[in-house]
């Protein structure tokens, strides 16, 4: 637009912030904004003339002509506005009240002889086609601007070379660029064409918008919101909008219509917490805009649910259009118009939109389509007596009127004027007759159900108006006009009527979808989509999820109910449904009360009562169940008319319907007959088929019959009643089915039991008869004949694909893997429909198998299919990349799994984008989380790069906030990098939402262990213990704990708490609980008995490998001496001999048999690690440079890799390398400690301290030594080597200090250490102590060298002395 005053940029620009928000406010008809914003500007650019243009066209639109041709008499002159001038003028005249001709006729003369005048200006043109667009002339804006374009940037027109040369110009900009005033009229012609409403010119709108922000400014304003615009009318590329609404506010920081569209793109993408920080940054920027409080209010319908919030935000609404848009009627009708369908019937916001209809009735009573929506707000509320007046004054005004036609049908149907409403319909649909409207068709069914109780009917018009419907739920831009043209409430309206219509129990596995149910769901999933926050569509959906028997999806839509509100008395009721359909009657009635407690209305419904007497019945407590039915048999509803003869405006489910009053008849019957009372179980069912018998429930009762004769003991009876059901029947498959029981169950009669399913396979072929023949085949234990019966339904059934599942499974069943791998196979290459699911079952079969090849095969093929954005596609593509890459993780292709679980992350992704509208994406958001999950694990234990694990585990608690895998993963990887602080914050965290989970209990107790807490720890270890006894891997933590604490001594007390437990002696024969002792006795050097426990558990699947690991371990190294270490060595054996005695051989052996028992494929590190240790431990020099070979390759792979830079230092050692072992013992030493590696670090510690002892170090010995004692209370070598430095030098009493430490921690069983505690007692002069401990060591080793005549006798011959 013009600059005149603009910013200055150094960029040519065709736009003016200001006059840009003027012309966006008058493009939403918000005219007094556009005034204001005149009004405002015109301050300081005083004497603007455009700006004074356009206030004046704000006044008129306001329907202030007088004032605004006051305004417009001094501007005729203007040059710039010698079109665009008098023909505001004329149309300012021709909407006065008293309308002066001779005025007019002057003005359209001068505008004749303006327009054809040669020394028009461009911007005379463009000023004119702006006024004709704003007006909706856009043929005529369109001829204006094409004048301007056709003539090109540069013309001889004097205006337009005097906009020439003063057009700035800046280096890089395009040279042709030579009028603003081109480039102006191209943005309007990209403006006009978007707005025209012309399919063919709005997908051209955006060539001209890309034009002048290609060619011209990339910055420009105008353009820049034109191809904004652009975006959100065809709905393309959202993401794109948003980026540009961002460049918007990032160039031009107080145009504040750039943020109001901000909500707007964000609403249209579903990101609604969003729009809600969007609208509250408006509400800074501008206190009063209308749209901010709008938005809000949509936000509290559509999302959150929230009536009486969204009430206080349209009270502001009504408040702020007051004072910035006090008489634009328009305005006030859209947004009653809007909410009004939004509200749910829900009185508090019903209230507010009447109060804004009554305001735009008010402000022009001449519109009849104000009054229609008084009208219908009211009829809303039930004020129907209220609805009919406004109607009537309505269509008398205007017969024309289709809406107030059809709100006064309806309420003449809903009051009950049957006569006069089918005069009208039958008027309506004489005029309609070839194009009869959606809302007509349903007005039709509504008097075929309740004047004429013609079910068919009714059904016909509602399948049309549904069709209708449907056609006209095409994309469309978001926005308040959006809820008006879908209209959830009318939408609802016809999802409820389908739903009455539809059976109303569970469709049985293979049965056949009704068709109504199948048009209830589809327009259900209209209005959540449209509002997520729709608790009664939630419901409806979660209602219609259990009709279709898909209990998890059902189970979903009713939480997502009560998540909105805790206390709808029938989402409470469809769980306790649910429940009991799963069988699980202690959650029916724990629902039920849940209900009772949220909601006393719940006792009100008459299936609330009839679902608790099932599940008291199925407990067995049936005098209670006959309590609550005869209870619920004396409510006020139950006495009302069967048929319901006029319909309700506030819709309930309250009300009983046929289905609910013949079930309650039924269950009493069945509760008396269970309670031995035959005679009034007659009464009841008498009473049942008087009432029924002439309804659609007729059936049941019949099938009543036969239970209760059944009951009875009557068999015989029961089967004849059975019997006589022929396949014309509604209930013939129960029938069929029922009787096939009997023969089973009662007369013990297989034969019988097949013969019955195969008659009723027979006369009444179905998918689902054929699942119960093959079923029935499976129970006799037959599953040749019931493959055979699935295989001939596979070729007879044109939709029987979930047979092709039922065959494979079967298979799978009877463990005949290779033939049940043959015919999925087989079946695949038949082209079979649904092969994409037989094939995930086939790749699911042979990852069973380890077969990964196989799998990848499989998965390939089945993701070989064109690109479709359908999320169950989508799902199952997901579920096949998470399969292949388990498989390739399990096969060691890490790479690979790492690509296919990117994969199946990313099209989660798009599933989660897709459904993002929806009310509730938590468990879309929880796969994501799940994959992001195994995308760390993998990181963490097969690529060892904990950084980018870390990475995928906080990128799953983005998607939700409290997966626990990721946070205990978190908290263990935290543990290991010495991040004490996350990990506790992370712990607390998952303890606060789950007080009893088990792993973060036992990480807490670690922590608080790490931070010095020990009495803390301890309890947490003893509290999980007395829980839960038979958690181990507590156990062992609590074991591993006591021993870093030295106080292994105290370990017992919790084998004690686990030996007391209810479980009795059956825990001592748990694996878990023999590898812990094994690991107590380990720790206490008790290495024979640590053997026995370990080799108990060492084929356990669980706790098998850590045993071998354990076995391992001390089978080469069973004294715990320090591998690579010469100096203890070479004091306790003077003699330095290397050779090697038949136990060290034969432990040898064993360790390299048990090394084979590891896992092969793929081998763990660990495993490498010990093999290079066991190749080692035989002291040739071949088999240690092999084993120096492997360590160095495996650092190749894993860099600074504790475990294998200290197999190269001992490997150096046993090679007589010392100092380049103190080279990779040193780079041990600069790590940070960490739990993962905390023996390694011991090891590592040790062996350079012995080498620094050899070098007469003692200094950086002992601080070596004291850094393991820190981190291991329990280490008796860093005390025995402390004690080895004493005695060197000749501090006898300290150095028998520590060998008494190391002494104690070994259990006195140590006769080397006991040898030198007693040496150094003796030169102490401690000579009792000296002996005491000479006697303990010849108690078990009396043929124990020297320590007799150098020790024990001059210790008494001292004493004697």
């Amino acid at each position: 637009m013009f600059s005149n005053g603009g910013p200055a940029d150094a960029s040519p620009t065709a736009s003016d912030p200001v006059l840009s928000s003027v012309l966006y406010y008058c493009q939403r008809s918000l005219f007094h904004s556009a005034y204001k914003q005149c009004e405002t500007a015109l301050r300081r650019r005083t004497s603007d003339p455009i700006l004074m243009f356009w206030k004046a066209f704000s006044l008129i639109m306001q329907g202030k002509s007088g004032e605004a041709l006051r305004e417009l008499e001094p501007l005729q002159e203007k040059r710039d506005l010698m079109l665009a001038c008098p023909a505001a003028m004329v149309f300012a005249h021709e909407r006065c009240k008293l309308v002066d001709h001779e005025a007019m006729h002057e003005l359209q003369a001068k505008l004749t002889i303006a327009s054809s005048s040669n020394n028009v200006s461009d911007r005379a043109l463009i000023q004119m086609a702006l006024f004709y667009w704003q007006t909706g002339q856009h043929d005529q804006a369109r001829a204006y601007l094409k004048k301007v374009v056709e003539a090109g940037p540069v013309s001889g027109n004097p205006g337009r070379a005097s906009a020439v040369a003063k057009s700035p110009q800046t280096p890089g900009a395009n040279s042709g660029a030579g009028s603003t005033s081109y480039w102006m009229a191209v943005t309007f012609m990209g403006w006009v064409d978007l707005t025209c409403g012309q399919d063919s010119l709005v997908s051209r709108s955006n060539s001209w918008f890309d034009k002048i922000l290609d060619e011209f400014n990339p910055k420009d304003l105008d353009a820049m919101l034109g191809r904004l615009q652009y975006l959100r009318t065809t709905r393309q590329k959202l993401a794109v909008a948003l980026d540009i609404n961002s460049q918007i506010i990032t160039y031009h920081t107080s145009f504040i219509p750039a943020y109001i569209e901000r909500m707007y793109v964000l609403l249209e993408m579903g990101s609604w917490e969003l729009v809600v920080e969007a609208a509250q940054r408006v509400s800074t920027l501008s206190p009063d805009s209308i749209d901010t409080y709008a938005v809000l209010c949509l936000n509290e319908l559509c999302r959150e649910g929230r009536a009486k919030v969204a009430a206080n935000h349209l009270s502001n609404l009504n408040l702020a259009i007051s004072k910035t848009e006090p008489s634009n009627a328009g305005l006030y009708f859209s947004m009653a118009q809007a909410f009004s369908r939004l509200a749910g019937r829900r009185e508090s916001v019903l209230e507010q939109t009447l109060s804004l209809a009554a305001k735009a009735v008010e402000i022009d009573s001449s519109r009849v389509e104000f009054k229609c929506e008084l009208g219908f707000i009211h009829f809303l509320l039930g004020n129907l007596d209220k609805a009919t007046e406004i109607y009537r004054t309505a269509f008398a005004q205007n017969s024309h009127d289709m809406t107030a036609m059809h709100g006064l049908i309806k309420c003449f149907i809903y009051k009950g004027r049957f006569d006069e409403a089918e005069e009208q319909i039958e008027f309506l649909e004489a005029v309609q007759s070839t194009n009869m409207s959606a809302e007509t068709s349903y007005l039709s069914s509504l008097m075929a159900r309740y004047k004429y109780h013609n079910i068919d009917k009714q059904a016909r018009y509602l399948k049309h108006a549904y069709e209708l419907v449907r056609k006209s739920l095409t994309s469309k831009m978001i926005g308040l006009s959006y809820y008006v043209k879908t209209n959830p409430d009318f939408l609802m309206e016809l999802a409820l009527d389908f739903l009455e219509n539809c059976p109303q129990s569970a469709r049985r596995e293979g049965e056949e979808l009704h068709p109504f149910l199948v048009n209830a769901y589809e327009i259900l999933l209209q209005i959540i989509k449209i509002a997520p926050g729709s608790t009664e569509a939630c419901y409806s959906l979660g209602k219609v999820k259990y009709l279709m028997g898909d209990m998890v999806a059902a189970q979903s839509m009713a939480n997502n109910c009560l998540k909105l509100d805790s206390t709808h008395p029938n989402a409470h009721v469809l769980i306790a449904q649910i429940q009991l359909s799963n069988g699980n009657t202690k959650g029916c009635l724990a629902a039920l009360d849940n209900g009772l407690s949220n909601n006393f209305e719940v006792r009100h419904i008459v299936l609330f009562h009839i679902l608790k007497a099932k599940a008291l019945k199925i407990q067995g407590n049936n005098e209670e169940a006959l309590k609550v039915l005869n209870s619920a048999m004396g409510m006020s509803v139950m006495r009302e008319s069967e048929e319901r003869h006029l319909p309700t405006v506030k819709r309930s489910d309250i009300t009983p319907t046929v289905a609910d009053k013949a079930s309650l008849y039924l269950e009493l019957a069945d509760a008396f007959s269970k309670t031995k009372n035959t005679v009034d179980a007659a009464k009841v069912m008498d009473e049942a088929s008087r009432i029924f018998g002439n309804t659609s429930e007729s059936h049941r009762i019949v099938l009543a019959n036969a239970d209760l004769a059944l009951e009875r003991g009557e068999i015989d009876t029961a089967l004849v009643i059975l019997s006589n059901i022929g396949p014309s029947h509604l209930s013939f498959v129960q029938a069929k089915s029922k009787m096939g029981m009997i023969y089973l169950t009662q007369k013990k009669d297989r034969k019988a039991y097949a013969r019955c399913y195969g008659d009723l396979y027979d006369r009444h072929k179905t998918v689902e008869t054929c699942i119960l023949l093959g079923e029935a085949y499976m129970n006799i234990q037959e599953p040749e004949k019931a493959i055979e019966v699935y295989e001939n339904g596979l070729d007879t059934f044109d939709d029987g694909s979930v047979l092709a599942c039922k065959i494979g499974k079967a298979l799978v069943k009877t463990h005949d893997y290779a033939r049940a791998i043959s015919y999925y196979e087989t079946a695949l290459g038949k082209n079979t429909p649904n092969a994409a699911s037989l094939r995930f079952d086939l790749a699911e079969l042979y990852f069973k198998l380890k077969n990964y090849q196989d799998v990848e095969r499989v998965v390939f093929e089945a993701l070989d299919h064109p690109k479709s954005d359908d999320s169950t596609v989508l799902a199952l593509d997901v579920k096949l990349n998470l399969l292949h890459a388990k498989g390739c993780r399990a096969s060691g292709k890490y790479d690979f799994a790492i690509t296919h679980f990117t994969k199946s992350r990313d099209l989660q992704l798009r599933i989660l984008s897709a459904e993002s509208i929806t009310s509730d994406s938590s468990e879309l958001k929880a796969i994501v989380a799940d994959i992001c999950f195994e995308l760390g694990e993998t990181y963490a234990n097969n690529m060892g790069d904990l950084n980018q694990a870390l990475v995928h585990y906080n990128e799953a608690l983005q998607y939700q906030l409290m997966h626990q895998k990721s946070i205990l993963a978190i908290c263990k990887h935290s543990i290991t990098r010495n991040d004490l602080t996350t990990a506790q914050s992370q712990c607390t965290a998952l303890l606060r939402s789950d007080p009893d989970n088990q792993a973060a209990t036992i990480i807490m107790a670690e922590l608080q262990f790490l931070s010095n807490s020990y009495s803390a720890a301890v309890s947490h270890f003893k509290t999980l213990l007395e829980k839960q006894p038979t958690q181990f891997f507590a156990l062992r933590k609590a074991i591993e704990m006591m021993r870093r604490a030295g106080k292994m001594s105290e370990s017992q007390q919790f084998f004690d708490i686990v030996e007391k437990s209810t479980f009795g002696r059956k825990i001592l024969l748990h694996a878990g609980y023999h590898f812990c002792k094994g690991l107590q006795y380990r720790y206490t050097n008790s290495p024979n008995e640590a053997l026995k426990e370990f080799n108990y558990a060492r084929r356990d699947a669980e706790w098998g490998t850590e045993s071998l690991f354990n076995m391992i371990e001390i089978f080469l190294n069973p004294d715990n001496e320090t591998m690579g270490g010469d100096v203890l060595e070479a004091a306790a054996d003077s003699s330095g001999s290397g050779d090697q005695t038949d136990a060290d051989i034969l432990a040898l052996l064993t360790a390299d048999k048990l090394l084979k028992e590891l896992p092969q494929n793929p081998k763990s590190i660990r495993a490498q690690i010990l093999e290079c240790h066991a190749w080692m431990a035989t002291k040739q020099k071949t088999e240690i440079e092999r084993a120096l070979a492997h360590f160095t390759q495996i650092l190749q792979e894993e860099t600074d890799h504790v475990p294998s830079l200290l197999g190269i230092a001992v490997a150096y050692m046993l090679l007589k390398q010392p100092p380049r072992a103190r080279n990779q013992l040193k780079r041990i030493v600069k790590m940070e400690w960490n739990v993962q590696y905390a023996d390694d670090f011991e090891r590592a510690w040790l062996l350079l301290a012995d080498i620094h002892i050899q070098g007469g170090k003692y200094d950086l010995a002992t601080d070596l030594l004291k850094r393991c004692l820190a981190q291991n209370k329990s280490c008796s070598k860093a005390y025995e080597y402390l004690g080895y430095i004493m005695e060197k030098e000749a501090s006898y009493k300290d150095a028998a200090d520590s060998y008494t430490s190391a002494w104690k921690l070994e259990r006195e069983s140590n006769a080397s250490i006991g040898f030198k505690l007693a040496f150094n007692y003796l030169k102490a002069k401690k000579f009792v102590e000296a002996i005491e401990v000479c006697h303990k060591v010849l108690k078990m080793y009396p043929d124990y060298p020297k320590i007799r005549k150098e020790i024990l006798d001059k210790a008494r011959g001292s004493l004697r002395v």
